[in-house]
């Protein structure tokens, strides 16, 4: 029995000590933002501001007309924590306030959910749909519009960015 506490007390260490570098490698993934692969991006020539504007719902609509319909991954998720310090300037959970006032006004904040794939798969089948992931799990499903590397928000991918 003793050898039990000393082995799970070796395994605590190590998970504790792992930790914070998986905190520190999600802080620097580098995120595409996404939109269908069929979808026009001609009008979709997009900067900070606009993105912010987009996930602050004071922008609704496309150049052409259509309905921006954003998505966000679940307030928990590091890339969701990553994506809101950059674009938006705050952690979701100090967004609450701002969209309970909204939300009496008929303005729902983007729609959430829980992972990565569901994001790809809400972008690649609703129109005017624009979310996030991870860089390197972008496919033929959609396409990248924006990269966001550290403090670099661009159009063209990073360089020196490379998937495993």
């Amino acid at each position: 029995m003793r050898n039990f506490f000393i082995v799970w007390g070796l395994f605590s260490v190590s998970l504790i000590t792992y930790m914070p570098n998986v905190k520190a490698e999600s802080a620097n993934t580098v995120i595409a933002v996404v939109v269908a692969n069929n979808q026009t991006t001609s009008d979709l020539k997009l900067a900070k501001p606009d993105l912010n504007l987009i996930y602050w719902r004071k922008q609704l609509y496309w150049a052409k007309g259509h309905r921006i319909k954003p998505v966000n991954l679940r307030t928990e998720h590091p890339l969701r924590q990553q994506f809101s310090l950059k674009i938006l300037g705050a952690l979701p959970k100090q967004q609450i306030d701002y969209w309970n006032g909204l939300y009496f006004n008929g303005v729902s904040p983007p729609h959430v959910v829980n992972s990565e794939e569901a994001v790809i798969r809400y972008v690649a089948d609703t129109i005017g749909s624009i979310g996030y992931v991870d860089a390197c799990l972008v496919d033929d499903r959609i396409k990248a519009i924006l990269w966001i590397d550290h403090d670099q928000i661009t159009s063209n991918a990073p360089e020196n960015f490379h998937c495993q």
